[in-house]
């Protein structure tokens, strides 16, 4: 099964004869070897995770038994689909854009699927802003720094990093401009100028709509929280 038949499937609800919502993005465990469920919106723009555990059938929909089997926590740390990242081997190599994963019937990953190629599991070496293709026996621990450097994001408490430049009257004005972090609380209660799209191309923020605890959580998760700073009003 392909992960792109299933984002844009529409989940139904045996026991209550209803459509209930649209997948748009899917949750991984943190090595991308499996599927662990499954994002979708209803139609008022409420996001919502179905397990994979709780699906009953994958056919022209979702179906689950019940809406018992919905839940509107939604993980934090996981990673989510990682379509559309540059695959890029440790020698350089150009293996495409990842286009499509293929998995089970137990929504464990079997393949990545590229434009260009097709990339086993075992071959992936780091997932991250795109992916890296390894060799037999190489270890990503080899490249890792002697001094890991801190970082100025603070993803637990949702914050975000802006650049301001440095001011005239500075004494000694630098050739990078400083980092300041903001907390993105402040964007609560503000309405968007404009649509966000998400990582899939997905639509996860309208223009006008005002900004809640939730939205932030999403924006997040699609790495938007920059781009929503700088699209309220």
């Amino acid at each position: 099964m392909k992960l792109s038949h299933i984002i844009g499937k529409q989940v139904f609800d045996i026991y209550n004869a209803n459509i209930i919502g649209t997948i748009h993005d899917a949750c991984f465990d943190e090595k991308y070897k499996k599927i662990l469920g499954f994002y979708f919106f209803d139609q008022d723009e409420n996001e919502f995770y179905l397990k994979t555990a709780n699906i009953y059938a994958v056919g022209d929909y979702i179906t689950i038994k019940n809406s018992t089997k919905i839940s509107a926590d939604f993980s934090l740390t996981n990673p989510l689909s990682p379509l559309g990242k540059k695959v890029v081997s440790i020698k350089g190599i150009d293996y495409g854009i990842l286009s499509d994963i293929d998995f089970d019937e137990k929504y464990n990953i079997t393949k990545f699927i590229t434009n260009k190629n097709n990339v086993m599991v075992e071959s992936i070496l780091q997932i991250s802003s795109n992916l890296v293709v390894g060799e037999e026996n190489v270890k990503l621990q080899s490249f890792r720094p002697k001094n890991t450097p801190k970082s100025s994001i603070n993803l637990d408490n949702l914050t975000v990093s802006m650049m301001r430049m440095p001011n005239e009257d500075d004494q000694n004005l630098r050739l990078m401009p400083k980092k300041l972090t903001v907390n993105s609380d402040i964007l609560i209660g503000k309405k968007l100028t404009k649509d966000i799209m998400g990582k899939n191309n997905e639509l996860i923020l309208k223009q006008n709509q005002t900004i809640t605890a939730k939205q932030l959580i999403v924006a997040k998760q699609h790495d938007k929280l920059n781009e929503l700073f700088y699209s309220v009003y």
